[in-house]
């Protein structure tokens, strides 16, 4: 896939993501809605639902979208439609160019439409009701899995976060004040879809979750360091390291920011790896490989030095390793 060019008022940098414009996520919802609208059962308008969700982690996500191929499909598409819920508002915050002012509206918009959709529980009652199609599957997907909504209403208050926070004063505020909202909620949410081995609860669940979930997200922190400069943020804590000045400090900043925030996602890395038989079994090659990989992704970042504008990513066949052989039967199904 070509890269892309993003440019807007705080950054300019280069990404291996196809991004949408917000334009093209409004020309989505108006033909997801379209189709709901006229499918001729609740049912129907679910498998819309969850098309759009495959859709959009298909186009956002390489690695997650491979690993999901080996869940079994019922999950793999609540997987695809929490991914989606979380996708967008995270790109108003992260692509879209906008005023921040703007996007806080949009963020206040969307929390008070999640609220709204409660009120609601079919999906063409949802939609006739101006409730995002997005927030609507992702209704429609909590209901049914019975996730609490104190979950994705902490998600949206870390990427209203993001918008205005440049920096942490230590990895525990780090963790506690952002990290909980962007990503250990995330990994609560698939814990419900993923569900409990025998004689386990999802309770059990939300701790190697909520592991992975950190290390995940601290690794991703440790690839994106140059792009976040542009941005204005800088994950990495200031009790461990200072914020360059200007761009003839970056290269520096960049090398070592990546290590520390890599040195402890490894931690967490190793603390979820305890939990992951917790996980269903039809869930676990999944949840495996996945922490597998980023936890590769990691290892590369923490073992080769390179340049600050260079961008980590695992090669197809890296990816591939971690597959158990008896599964690679399924990528031939691997846009089916």
């Amino acid at each position: 896939m070509p890269e892309k060019i993003i440019t807007n008022k705080t950054y300019d940098f280069s990404s291996d993501q196809n991004l949408w414009e917000l334009s093209e996520w409004e020309a989505l919802e108006k033909k997801t809605i379209d189709g709901i609208l006229s499918a001729d059962s609740e049912e129907d308008s679910y498998k819309i639902c969850k098309n759009l969700g495959k859709k959009i982690i298909k186009n956002y996500s390489n690695s997650f979208f491979t690993v999901t191929r080996f869940l079994p499909k019922s999950k793999r598409d609540l997987v695809e439609i929490i991914y989606g819920s979380v996708r967008f508002p995270d790109e108003i915050v992260d692509t879209f160019d906008l005023p921040s002012v703007e996007k806080h509206k949009m963020l206040e918009s969307w929390k008070n439409k999640f609220l709204e959709s409660n009120n609601h529980k079919d999906l063409k009652s949802l939609i006739n009701n101006q409730i995002p199609v997005i927030i609507s599957s992702y209704r429609k997907a909590a209901n049914e899995k019975k996730i609490p909504d104190e979950y994705y209403l902490s998600f949206i208050e870390a990427m209203k976060k993001d918008i205005d926070v440049s920096e942490y004063q230590n990895m525990d505020s780090l963790i506690n004040e952002y990290v909980y909202g962007s990503a250990i909620v995330v990994g609560y949410f698939l814990a419900y879809i993923y569900g409990p081995n025998k004689n386990k609860t999802v309770e059990d669940l939300l701790e190697p979750s909520k592991d992975l979930g950190i290390a995940l997200q601290l690794t991703n922190f440790s690839r994106d360091v140059y792009e976040d400069y542009f941005r204005g943020r800088f994950y990495a804590p200031s009790n461990l390291i200072k914020k360059p000045k200007d761009k003839s400090e970056l290269s520096g900043y960049v090398i070592k920011a990546r290590k520390i925030l890599a040195l402890e996602a490894e931690n967490w890395y190793a603390k979820a790896e305890k939990g992951m038989d917790y996980f269903a079994p039809d869930s676990q090659i999944a949840i495996k490989t996945c922490l597998e990989l980023y936890r590769k992704l990691n290892s590369k970042i923490l073992n080769n030095e390179m340049p600050a504008d260079y961008r980590y990513s695992l090669s197809l066949r890296e990816k591939l390793s971690f597959l158990p052989m008896r599964k690679f039967w399924k990528l031939a199904l691997l846009y089916i």
